[in-house]
């Protein structure tokens, strides 16, 4: 299983237009195997920072993830819209354990 969750600033015109590439990049990113969670959320008090959490099976799944179309079109949008980056951080599972996903 690998984990990941990351934080971005995004310039505050580029809001709307992060906001639906991140979406579209969801809906077809869950729809891929090996994807147990795509998550994207936004901050209630500051419009500009947002959060992915990505969960997938292996780090196969996350590569083949990275070389899809609307992976490529999601980054495309982003690296016009960062302000800057946040961190990114990889975690483990606690509950439920990686056996019981």
């Amino acid at each position: 299983m690998y984990i990941f969750q990351f934080h971005h600033y995004i310039k505050s015109e580029m809001v709307e237009a992060y906001k639906a590439a991140s979406i579209e990049n969801a809906r077809q990113t869950v729809l891929e195997a090996g994807i147990l969670r795509f998550e994207v959320f936004q901050d209630a008090k500051d419009p500009t920072h947002f959060s992915l959490l990505e969960i997938y099976r292996d780090m196969q799944a996350r590569e083949l993830h990275l070389e899809t179309a609307h992976f490529l079109a999601w980054k495309e949008v982003a690296l016009q819209a960062f302000d800057h980056r946040g961190q990114g951080d990889e975690f483990i599972p606690v509950f439920p354990a990686a056996e019981d996903w």
